[in-house]
């Protein structure tokens, strides 16, 4: 009787600590999913200011080429992330997670739309302000 006491005290035990560890994975997920928006309008806003303060763009496949006062920027997929280079050196991650990129050229500016391994999609237009050289 005292055994069967004692198993049923750990059973109520572990069963009073499910509601706690139901919310923190709620809670992490939609945490999850507030970080990954963030992370997205940072992006958009940086790209936004490079792309209008460039001279020129060019899309090649998934790669977009910047021209900004005689530096080649580029923006690649990099494995599962999407990064930044200048001059084809260093290795600035501006995403993560990302499932595939498309660079669609518009007059003046650029259509991104990115797919996150979480099966979401993102889209923005970017436009300059000023006349740049579009290459096709």
């Amino acid at each position: 009787m005292l055994e069967m006491l004692f198993a049923f005290a750990i059973f109520c035990l572990i069963i009073s600590y499910i509601p706690i560890f139901y919310k923190i994975v709620i809670h992490e997920e939609s945490l999850n999913k507030r970080l990954a928006m963030m992370e997205w309008e940072v992006f958009v806003s940086q790209v936004k200011k490079e792309i209008r303060m460039s001279d020129r763009l060019q899309i090649s496949g998934s790669k977009l080429f910047l021209e900004k006062n005689g530096k080649l920027i580029l923006y690649e997929m990099y494995g599962e992330n999407l990064r930044r280079r200048v001059d084809f050196t260093g290795h600035e991650v501006l995403l993560q997670q990302v499932h595939s990129i498309h660079f669609q050229k518009l007059h003046n500016g650029v259509q991104i739309t990115v797919a996150d391994k979480r099966g979401t999609e993102k889209s923005t237009a970017i436009c300059s302000f000023i006349d740049m050289e579009v290459i096709e």
